[in-house]
């Protein structure tokens, strides 16, 4: 299958389920309401930390053993053996410190029945070997069953929860997708390899299990870790604050994460290649892309942040407003991030540095948890995100400028912010001055930003990404 193809299910496959997230959310948040969201949040967040101890480097080696030895069934399938032995493994340790956790943290004594159905989530994620049908490029059948599997999620949310005390059968259900999804990949996959425990060996993985695990934990120290650190030093309601918050930016960030995705596998060829020019070429491309896609939806989220967030969740979530403000210009800091630490330091093979860089940004992250989580909430986690990232931008922009020169775009940055500065007051006294319906009033900001950003990138900007993209649409000549 084509690269291209690929990336087309892979992208569809990122997007939708966001997009699943987004069509449910809204109900679900207005019946459950706070606190009952708050509860499910909080204990998913914690089984997914377990997830995230379980898996470790299991992702990684996985599809790397699987692409070397598709060729060979024989090898395929003793390769396959080995790594799910290896994940099965360090699941069962990681469900043995869940089930002591359980029953010695008086924190989670209230959460004990939710927890055993998220023990199923854990333990079924065995069998989801998504990084096997990664590793054999078959995103198709990956897309497709998904999206399937999250239709029939959708309409059960829709049928079965009716009121605030069926939030446990909410969360039964997100599970359900979880076991559903590993039980048919791991019926289908018997049609490539035949499992055995004959002659198979792990120590070939384990070093690459560890190594890339530890990446993983560490950056998760001011990402995930949030959620679980939130839920225990304060609370459920401020979990669902949270995580109401970070909703919308994780469904925006997607989108810009899957154009940043496609460029990476162009400039390494780039880079291989010798063709220097054309490789800052495209890194510039990147960069114009995110200015025009981020600084518009930065501006308008954080002017009408309340009125979005109302419209999608209802009433008594008002304590997610301002981590709304907070968070969401991360989607620029992000995507910068993914521009120097991916297109650059990944690409020029820089993986020391990224570990060093990622541990630099956990360390301020646990420091921050650990200073303002329990104090501010919700707000104080918000803050620990963006200034964890901010400080993991700062060593990747520091290194990506020693790797190749690549500099901070301050001139494009101040040029952005000068260009949009009318739009911003006339949005600020529209929000301050106009009382209208959350639909009416998030509609006008659309429309008055879009209006506008329309005629900034083409007569003032002149952005050539935003000029080829509406020349593709026949929009403009």
């Amino acid at each position: 299958m084509s690269i291209k193809r690929n990336f087309l299910y892979n992208s569809i496959l990122t997007v939708s389920g966001y997009v699943f997230t987004f069509m449910t959310y809204p109900y679900v948040s207005r019946v459950l309401g706070l606190s009952n969201i708050g509860i499910v949040n909080f204990v998913d967040g914690l089984i997914n930390y377990f997830i995230l101890f379980a898996m470790m480097g299991i992702g990684t080696v996985g599809i790397r053993e699987v692409a070397i030895n598709k060729g060979d069934q024989t090898k395929l399938s003793k390769a396959f053996s080995g790594v799910l032995s290896l994940n099965i493994i360090s699941t069962l340790v990681a469900t043995a410190i869940l089930l002591i956790a359980m029953y010695t943290l008086p924190t989670l004594f209230p959460y004990r029945s939710l927890l055993y159905v998220g023990v199923c989530k854990l333990l079924f994620n065995i069998l989801l070997v998504e990084w096997f049908f990664t590793g054999i490029e078959n995103f198709s059948y990956i897309t497709k069953r998904t999206i399937v599997i999250k239709i029939l999620f959708v309409a059960s949310v829709f049928y079965f929860i009716r009121d605030a005390s069926d939030y446990n059968i909410y969360y039964i259900l997100c599970v359900l997708t979880i076991v559903l999804n590993g039980l048919v990949n791991i019926v289908y996959c018997r049609r490539f390899i035949t499992f055995t425990l004959k002659g198979i060996n792990i120590r070939p993985y384990l070093n690459t299990f560890f190594s890339i695990g530890f990446y993983v934990i560490i950056g998760s120290m001011y990402t995930s870790f949030n959620v679980a650190w939130l839920g225990f030093v304060a609370g459920t309601d401020e979990v669902g604050y949270y995580t109401t918050a970070t909703k919308l930016h994780t469904i925006i960030l997607a989108i810009l994460t899957a154009f940043q995705n496609v460029m990476f596998p162009r400039v390494t060829s780039l880079l291989a290649e010798g063709k220097k020019d054309e490789y800052t070429q495209k890194l510039h491309l990147a960069v114009d892309s995110l200015f025009a896609f981020s600084i518009p939806v930065i501006i308008t989220s954080i002017i009408f942040g309340p009125n979005i967030l109302h419209l999608l969740v209802g009433d008594g979530f008002e304590g997610a407003y301002l981590p709304f403000r907070i968070i969401i210009p991360l989607i620029f800091i992000i995507g910068y991030n993914q521009i120097t630490c991916i297109q650059i330091l990944m690409a020029k093979k820089k993986d020391k540095i990224l570990l060093v860089n990622s541990c630099i940004g956990a360390c301020c992250g646990i420091l921050l948890n650990l200073l303002l989580v329990i104090h501010y909430g919700a707000i104080g986690s918000s803050l620990v995100w963006l200034v964890s990232e901010l400080v993991v931008a700062t060593g990747a922009q520091y290194w990506a400028s020693k790797a190749i020169g690549f500099s901070f775009p301050w001139k494009s940055l101040f040029k952005y912010i000068f260009t949009y500065l009318p739009v911003m007051i006339v949005l600020i006294i529209a929000y301050s001055y106009c009382h209208f319906s959350d639909i009416l009033m998030v509609s006008i900001a659309i429309a008055t930003m879009s209006i506008y950003s329309f005629i900034a990138q083409t007569r003032i900007l002149k952005n050539s990404v935003f000029l080829q993209l509406l020349s593709k649409l026949k929009l403009i000549k």
